[in-house]
């Protein structure tokens, strides 16, 4: 029930109008889309990403999903995901073939969830592909620390892993908690696959736009699974999803605010339970 940023709704309101947002084209999305996700991207990261060269528009957050994990993992492939996590990632990585790996996190009553560190170590075999990874997680709301990640780093450099990072959430953090974007870390640049949407941070759900910045080296056979599967969102949706993402660091600390009010409101009557 917060709205999106009213400029993008107004945006959006002219590119219905506009003939030249009433398509499908570029094929990888629109140019001033895919520069602000990898700025996006690059800023929170520290990697030095381009619009060009490292991004591809999906439409939507889990089409994103699903094409990196088509364009990554083979049938049989194991991939390892949190416990509990949204079942929309543990579907995907089914429907591209892979096999999904479980690592749990943990629950203490008053405490927050936290990863099994060495589940997580035991959990990388010969089968193992991928990791695919969303902090803050659907549906715990539980969070990789600086702790979690250095771990999670070692075993993908040490097992040559490819990353698929969940980034919907990212920045919906609470009590001043830092954003940590694994990208940065010593040799993961090249193995990360940052997956992010406008629908959950930008509060623009319908209109079905998320973003895909990945290694050069991974962006042809991004491209060639994108292309065959469902390419890019509304051409009305894309600068709209722009302006709302370059804004984002101006408009998203009320927003946050106003959800850990909510947060806080919530505890203090569940007190005591």
């Amino acid at each position: 029930d917060v709205p999106p940023d009213p400029e993008a709704v107004e945006r959006t309101r002219r590119a219905a109008s506009d003939d030249a947002d009433n398509s499908y084209l570029p094929f990888v999305g629109q140019a001033r889309l895919r520069d602000a996700a990898a700025a996006h991207v690059a800023r929170l990261s520290g990697v030095p990403y381009s619009g060009e060269r490292n991004c591809i528009i999906a439409a939507g957050g889990l089409s994103g999903i699903l094409n990196a994990l088509l364009a990554t993992v083979e049938v049989g492939d194991e991939v390892i995901v949190t416990d509990p996590t949204y079942a929309g990632l543990i579907n995907r990585v089914r429907l591209a073939g892979g096999v999904p790996r479980f690592v749990p996190f943990r629950f203490t009553p008053g405490a927050a969830w936290t990863l099994d560190r060495d589940a997580l170590a035991a959990a990388v075999g010969a089968r193992t592909r991928a990791m695919l990874l969303m902090s803050p997680s659907m549906p715990s709301g539980a969070m990789l620390d600086a702790g979690d990640w250095r771990l999670v780093a070692d075993l993908c450099v040490r097992h040559d892993l490819t990353l698929i990072l969940d980034t919907a959430m990212e920045r919906l953090v609470f009590d001043a908690a830092p954003v940590i974007h694994p990208a940065g870390l010593p040799g993961m640049a090249e193995r990360t696959i940052t997956v992010g949407s406008a629908s959950k941070e930008l509060r623009m759900i319908g209109w079905r736009v998320g973003w895909t910045v990945a290694p050069e080296r991974l962006m042809p056979d991004l491209v060639a699974v994108s292309l065959a599967n469902v390419v890019v969102p509304v051409g009305i949706a894309q600068d709209a999803a722009a302006i709302a993402l370059e804004r984002s660091y101006e408009t998203l600390p009320a927003y946050v605010g106003e959800l850990q009010a909510r947060r806080d409101a919530v505890l203090d009557e569940l007190a005591g339970l």
